[in-house]
């Protein structure tokens, strides 16, 4: 089972540059070509995704099962996500 995964890994090639999104670095496709379903790079397991660009459910993907932070992937870094929390919560009171 162990040299299937490996087989799998190295059939996987990176999303086309056009795939702009941050999350395409957790993602690959078979055969070099986009189709409806990428494979996760961490896991291999497919994942749907719309060809229009939305990456929700790659990025709920990573989130749930590889634990990755959604803001650092959406470019925003923790002191800035912090920050915004902060200021709705003092907003609120």
């Amino acid at each position: 089972m162990a040299e299937q995964v490996v087989a799998d890994k190295l059939k996987l090639s990176d999303a086309p540059k056009k795939l702009k999104s941050k999350v395409w670095q957790y993602f690959g496709f078979r055969d070099g070509s986009p189709t409806d379903k990428a494979k996760c790079k961490l896991c291999f397991t497919d994942v749907a995704y719309a060809e229009s660009g939305s990456t929700t459910y790659l990025m709920q993907h990573v989130k749930r099962k590889h634990n990755v932070d959604l803001a650092r992937l959406r470019g925003r870094t923790s002191a800035t996500t912090e920050v915004a929390s902060q200021k709705s919560n003092s907003i609120s009171v």
